[in-house]
C-alpha cells in the first residue's frame, strides 16, 4: 500500500520549510496588535544600530553674536557640545508554551489570542517606558548643554480631577516651549482616560475653534488639541511608584503615583533600536509543545530635558 502524499498547507508552492506560511500569519497577528496599540510612533527621537550596546545623541548649544569693532579680527565664536548616551535595556520577550496533548483537546482556537497580547505586551512596555523618560526628562533642572534649559513641573492638589486647571496647565506647557523655544510641532499631551473624559466635559474645548475634527462634538467626547498640543488619551500611563520596582530597569525607578499628564516634544525622548520586533515560532519535539516567542531589544532615555513638562498632583 502506497503512502499518502499530504498536502502541507504551511509550505510556500509545496517546497520548503512547512510551516512558512502559519509564522508569516503569527508575525502578521503580532504586528499588527502592536501598531494598533503603540501610540507614541512618530512622538520619540529614534535611532537604529547593527551592532553594539549603546548609542551618542549629540546635543549641540546655541551660537552667540556680538558687535564687530573696525580693525579687529574675526575668530569665530564657541559652540558647546555634548552628547546623551543611551544604552541597550536587556531584551524584552513575551512568550508562552502550547502543549501538544492541550491544544488536542481543547475545543476552540488559542494561538490567535496569545498572538495578539503578546504585541499588546510589547507596546505596553516600550509605552510606558517613553512616557517614563518624558516624566524623567521634565524633572532635569539641566539640559545637556550649558545654558539649555531644564524641564518643568506643573502642580496642583485638584490638577486630576478640575478640568479647567488641567487645560490651563496644558497651555502653560505650550508657553512654557514658547518661551524655551522648543518647536510648535511634534509635541504631545498624553493622558489617561480618565483626565481625557474630564477635559470633554468642558464645552469650549469641543468647539471647531479648539477641535478641528470632522464630527466632533460633546456628545462624542472627542477633543484634538489645546493650544496646538495634540492630546494622546493612552491606558499605558505610568502611575505608581517604581521607585522599587525591580521589574523595570535601575534609571527609570522612580514615584510616578502623582503624574496626571506627560506633555513632550519628540526631541525630550531617545529610543535605541537593536532588534526590532522579531518572532519566533518553534516546535519542540522533547517536550512535546510549540513554543511561541515575540521579542526586541531596545533602550531608552532623556534626550532634551527643556521639550518636556509634567503635570501632577501636589
Amino acid at each position: 500500500m502506497a503512502n499518502a502524499v499530504p498536502n502541507r498547507l504551511g509550505q510556500v508552492q509545496n517546497a520548503g520549510d512547512d510551516k512558512a506560511l502559519f509564522l508569516k500569519q503569527y508575525a502578521g497577528e503580532v504586528l499588527t496588535s502592536f501598531m494598533d496599540e503603540y501610540k507614541l510612533a512618530g512622538h520619540v527621537t529614534e535611532r537604529n544600530i547593527s551592532h553594539g550596546k549603546s548609542a551618542s545623541f549629540p546635543a549641540i548649544g546655541t551660537i552667540g553674536s556680538e558687535y564687530h569693532v573696525p580693525g579687529t579680527e574675526i575668530t569665530g565664536l564657541n559652540v558647546q557640545h555634548n552628547e546623551v548616551v543611551i544604552g541597550l535595556d536587556p531584551m524584552l520577550i513575551s512568550h508562552v508554551f502550547i502543549p501538544n496533548i492541550d491544544e488536542a483537546m481543547n475545543h476552540y482556537d488559542v494561538r490567535s489570542e496569545y498572538t495578539k497580547q503578546q504585541g499588546l505586551e510589547l507596546a505596553k512596555q516600550r509605552q510606558l517606558n517613553e512616557i517614563r523618560c518624558a516624566i524623567l526628562a521634565a524633572r532635569m533642572t539641566t539640559g545637556p548643554v550649558d545654558g539649555q534649559p531644564g524641564g518643568a513641573i506643573i502642580k496642583a492638589a485638584t490638577m486630576g480631577t478640575d478640568a479647567s486647571l488641567l487645560a490651563a496647565a496644558i497651555r502653560q506647557a505650550r508657553q512654557t516651549f514658547d518661551e524655551k523655544d522648543i518647536p510648535e510641532e511634534d509635541c504631545i499631551a498624553v493622558l489617561k482616560p480618565a483626565q481625557w473624559y474630564l477635559l470633554t466635559q468642558v464645552k469650549d474645548l469641543v468647539d471647531r475653534d479648539f477641535n478641528p475634527t470632522a464630527g466632533a462634538s460633546l456628545s462624542q467626547a472627542v477633543i484634538e488639541s489645546i493650544a496646538r498640543i495634540k492630546l494622546l488619551k493612552t491606558n499605558h500611563f505610568p502611575n505608581a511608584d517604581d521607585s522599587a520596582n525591580a521589574k523595570i530597569q535601575l534609571s527609570r525607578r522612580a514615584d510616578y503615583s502623582k503624574s496626571v499628564a506627560a506633555v513632550f516634544h519628540k526631541s525630550a525622548v531617545g529610543t535605541l533600536k537593536l532588534l526590532d520586533l522579531a518572532l519566533e515560532d518553534a516546535y519542540d519535539a522533547r517536550r512535546q509543545g510549540t513554543l511561541m516567542l515575540s521579542k526586541f531589544a531596545l533602550g531608552h532615555g532623556p534626550l532634551r530635558s527643556g521639550g518636556a513638562v509634567e503635570i501632577a498632583i501636589v
